[in-house]
């Protein structure tokens, strides 16, 4: 595992999130129409009504595999993220483990890690450390 796909971590949760809502769109689609009727009171008089409402689509052949293909890539996403979670949380040294937690799965900035760690790290000593683990690796 390097920086740059550890610093993708949280461009890949945005694009699940991205991938989801296109999903939860495909299913239906706001309508809108209108129907005449007359008023609830004498004299009864005829107008139109507007009316809104969610037309749900009929599953076609490509909708289906749109959906698929969707909902594959976001398996894949999720896989990654896992994956990444998974290293991170795999790190023995607890203080590497945190700054790792702290950078890329909270996606603070350097000198916030260091001021959650707290102690005398800076923003400087902790990304030192982080080099140095990953340069290890």
């Amino acid at each position: 595992m390097d920086k740059e796909q550890l610093s993708q971590l949280k461009y890949l949760k945005s694009e699940i999130e991205i991938l989801k809502k296109q999903i939860s769109d495909l299913d239906y689609n706001i309508t809108t129409d209108s129907v005449k009727g007359s008023s609830p009171y004498f004299p009864y008089t005829e107008r139109n009504f507007l009316i809104t409402g969610l037309d749900y689509q009929v599953h076609d052949n490509k909708l289906d595999r749109l959906q698929r293909k969707l909902n594959r890539r976001v398996e894949e996403l999720i896989d990654l993220v896992e994956e990444i979670n998974d290293y991170i949380n795999d790190i023995d040294d607890s203080l590497v483990r945190q700054i790792f937690t702290l950078r890329y799965i909270n996606g603070l900035e350097w000198k916030q890690v260091a001021a959650s760690i707290g102690g005398d790290n800076t923003a400087d000593s902790v990304r030192m450390i982080h080099n140095r683990f990953l340069e290890r690796k």
